[in-house]
């Protein structure tokens, strides 16, 4: 053999090899996994369910496993630890967990619902409940509704006990006089009041706390297409709702495994569609997410939740909106 065809061989190996090891690293090459996002019993996050079942996150080829939680204060030590990529939370939530690891906000959910004060039937006005129990969510912007709920009357923390109790167990904890007034949301709101407890804050709707979906930072910066088409599919469902209210309750009720009976309509939630979180993004408008952010950021410190203010334009981040 001569040099040149010698060399010609080694040459053609070389690129063969090459070849063959380019192509079996590609085989091994493994799909990003599914984003796992969280969701609870509220009005709100059902919207995921839609998504998943009308299969829009497979036409904007994203794959998502939508994670249930029984009790939503469950979901804020998985998020932190990575053990859910994304949730659907309101700010104040968010603005804890952050101190943790660090989150980005790239949409808003809804209004957050109803969210109320519930008493038992011995209670008549707010004034009952001084020296009496109050519970909710301890550390949290829920303890806001009872700070000005009590300063409404001209009371304050110091007249009644608090004590920590999960939205989810309200109607438990009235039942068996634990508390003797509670903080809680739908679909608990309504389970409660028909055990005979009442609203006593606030006498109209009080929409404070928004809930917005959210993903970890690392996630967010690791698979930003993901995120895209993720929103891409959340709004699709978006439209669907509000166009569907009824099939919407179906799918529900069909993925829950529960009659269409017990899914409550959705009437006093306000689903935020793209517009409405492309108004909410705007910083010159007063309630813009950005002023909700950094009041809400100002209560955290004030009750001592948290010492150092979250900066909003890092944990806000409208630039995955479609």
């Amino acid at each position: 053999m001569t040099s040149k065809l010698f060399l010609k061989t080694v040459l053609l190996a070389v690129i063969i090899n090459s070849l063959v090891a380019c192509t079996a690293f590609q085989s091994t090459e493994r799909p990003a996994p599914p984003l796992r996002v969280e969701f609870t019993q509220r009005w709100g996050d059902y919207t995921l369910m839609v998504a998943q079942e009308k299969g829009f996150f497979e036409e904007h080829g994203v794959q998502v496993e939508i994670v249930y939680y029984d009790v939503l204060s469950d979901t804020f030590p998985d998020l932190a630890s990575g053990q859910v990529d994304g949730a659907l939370i309101a700010v104040g939530d968010i603005i804890n967990i952050n101190h943790s690891a660090e989150m980005k906000v790239v949409a808003i959910s809804d209004d957050g619902g109803d969210s109320a004060i519930l008493a038992g039937p011995e209670i008549t006005r707010i004034e009952d409940l001084k020296g009496k129990t109050v519970g909710v969510l301890i550390g949290s912007q829920y303890e806001l509704m009872v700070a000005e709920m009590l300063r409404s009357v001209n009371m304050d923390a110091g007249d009644v006990s608090i004590t920590a109790v999960d939205p989810e167990d309200a109607a438990l904890a009235l039942r068996n006089n634990q508390v003797q007034a509670v903080h809680t949301w739908e679909p608990f709101l309504s389970q409660a009041i028909s055990d005979g407890n009442k609203v006593i804050y606030p006498t109209v709707s009080k929409r404070l706390f928004p809930n917005m979906v959210v993903f970890r930072k690392s996630i967010v910066e690791q698979r930003p297409d993901d995120i895209r088409a993720f929103l891409l599919a959340w709004f699709d469902a978006v439209n669907y709702r509000i166009q569907n209210p009824e099939l919407t309750r179906s799918i529900i009720a069909d993925y829950l495994g529960v009659s269409i009976e017990e899914v409550q309509p959705d009437n006093n939630l306000k689903i935020f569609t793209l517009n409405d979180n492309e108004a909410f993004f705007n910083i010159q408008e007063e309630n813009s997410i950005f002023a909700i952010t950094k009041n809400m950021s100002d209560y955290l410190i004030s009750i001592g939740a948290m010492a150092q203010m979250v900066d909003p334009l890092e944990l806000l981040d409208s630039t995955y909106l479609p």
